[in-house]
């Protein structure tokens, strides 16, 4: 049997189940938003777990890491060491969302952010950035899926087709099922895509020398084996990650999805173990020991993302249809949650919101699915432009960039009682701005974008906030009373007779 045969019939047996999950998903589905968009709110600790893991380690897991260990070495450990803070911030942010989504039924960030300010404005910013940082986060996953087919078929299955046929099943299996057909999907995908990477971890050791594997890289390539001295890059990647990923669209509808709050703690708990250790770990050993002398002919630099297929296309291409599926599985896996939050953006901050706010559910949800559709087609298109041939991690460093900028107005319904619509509109405009010209070359500083919109946004926050006072709006006493009591147990708060709140103009 030919490699190409037993990469289509391998991906045609695991998409058919796949449609299959969904199907059986999408039996229970109500044609409502919450439903659509959220799986009722109901979502259990084991698959809440799973559909939050799955979100994060993708394609880029299994290409772009293993292409960046192998590119530069342990620095890049700064990839995994992010996910312990970013359980921290699930426990500690995630399950105030979480409360506050429910007590007042919102769908989107920016449902909240509206809310919490009194600023429309603000609503669109967190959807259109929303939308935006996830963007090339969703374009890496079609792209990688499509160049791992083209790689360990040496093109058999060309590139483009790779795009079309992961875009349609994208966008057929997310318009099917929704959110909780994204959710069982994805449990499903991440253990399957999780014990494949085990599997290829031993392959890589068993090829390179077992317990003798790193050793031998002292001789080979010493220089991955220290860190290369760029601790701002380091920095950057993890303030990049751990803040902007707990703040991104799809990860803050995971919160809302949540049965309870405990759910979303244990899941929090498990999170490190499953991300750090099974996924994370495997990366980083794939690329480094892919050093090996004669383990993969003509790996450069410039092909590093495609380690994985490589290796089994030269050594086992039966095997590598298994890799590819795994590949494919880790791709969906992430831009399916990812098309789905975008697409709730569109319909709830935008449509509902501004142009048919009187629309029904069931026209909601039509809404949604229509929008899933366009976003799918947008990032296939995508995928065929210049961006789609740049290294995968950078592209997706950018989105996490954008989104972290949404990190200090999150913080006011959150933390912060005296937050103010000019401190958090000030924050995500000028901080966006600066991830612009970071991104385009216009900064003298060593910092990348997310840090350095970061050191800027952040104090702007808090001191504009501290000038506008007058902004405060009594259901911002609402909120935090409200995460006190349920949180904590504490008794609301009664403001000082000569300190009244002043209703901001919405």
């Amino acid at each position: 049997m030919s490699t190409t045969t037993a990469t289509v019939i391998a991906l045609v047996g695991f998409l058919a189940l796949l449609v299959g999950i969904s199907l059986w998903a999408s039996r229970r589905n109500k044609q409502t938003p919450d439903d659509f968009f959220l799986a009722d709110r109901g979502l259990g600790t084991i698959v809440l777990m799973m559909t939050t893991g799955a979100s994060f380690f993708s394609t880029w897991t299994l290409l772009g890491a293993v292409g960046s260990f192998y590119r530069d070495g342990v620095w890049f450990w700064a990839f995994p060491a992010w996910t312990v803070v970013h359980a921290m911030f699930i426990w500690v942010f995630g399950t105030r969302i979480w409360q506050l989504g429910r007590k007042f039924s919102f769908v989107t960030p920016g449902d909240m952010a509206e809310h919490y300010y009194g600023s429309p404005t603000l609503r669109v910013l967190f959807a259109v950035c929303g939308i935006i940082g996830l963007v090339p986060y969703m374009m890496i996953q079609i792209i990688g899926g499509a160049t791992a087919m083209s790689t360990l078929t040496g093109g058999a299955i060309p590139y483009w087709v790779g795009i079309v046929v992961l875009g349609l099943l994208v966008g057929l299996l997310v318009t099917l099922a929704g959110g909780r057909g994204a959710a069982w999907t994805d449990t499903f995908m991440g253990f399957f895509f999780g014990i494949v990477l085990t599997g290829i971890v031993l392959t890589f050791l068993s090829s390179a020398g077992w317990f003798d594997a790193f050793r031998n890289l002292q001789d080979v390539a010493p220089e991955i084996l220290v860190n290369k001295g760029e601790p701002w890059t380091i920095i950057d990647t993890t303030i990049g990650l751990a803040l902007g990923f707990w703040v991104m669209p799809h990860m803050w509808q995971k919160y809302y999805s949540a049965r309870s709050a405990t759910n979303l703690a244990k899941a929090a708990a498990i999170t490190p173990v499953w991300n750090t250790w099974i996924m994370a770990m495997g990366a980083l050993v794939i690329g480094m020991l892919a050093w090996t002398p004669g383990l993969i002919d003509g790996l450069t630099a410039e092909n590093s993302d495609q380690i994985i297929p490589l290796y089994f296309a030269q050594n086992a291409p039966l095997l590598g249809a298994v890799v590819v599926v795994a590949i494919v599985a880790a791709g969906i896996s992430t831009v399916n949650s990812q098309l789905l939050s975008s697409g709730s953006l569109l319909t709830t901050d935008l449509y509902v919101r501004f142009a048919q706010p009187r629309a029904t559910p069931r026209v909601r949800t039509i809404v949604g699915r229509a929008c899933v559709l366009s976003l799918t087609a947008l990032v296939c298109i995508l995928g065929f432009t210049p961006a789609a041939q740049e290294f995968l991690v950078p592209l997706a460093d950018r989105g996490f960039a954008i989104g972290s900028m949404l990190v200090p107005a999150a913080l006011g319904p959150l933390v912060w009682r005296r937050a103010t619509r000019a401190g958090a509109l000030s924050s995500v405009i000028v901080g966006e701005l600066i991830v612009l010209l970071v991104v385009l070359g216009y900064s003298p500083l060593p910092f990348g974008p997310a840090m350095t919109g970061l050191m800027v946004a952040l104090p702007l926050f808090v001191i504009v906030s501290l000038a506008t006072q007058s902004q405060v709006r009594p259901v911002q006493d609402e909120y935090h009373d409200s995460l006190a009591a349920g949180l904590y147990g504490e008794r609301p708060a009664t403001p000082p007779a000569d300190e009244p709140k002043t209703t901001a103009h919405v």
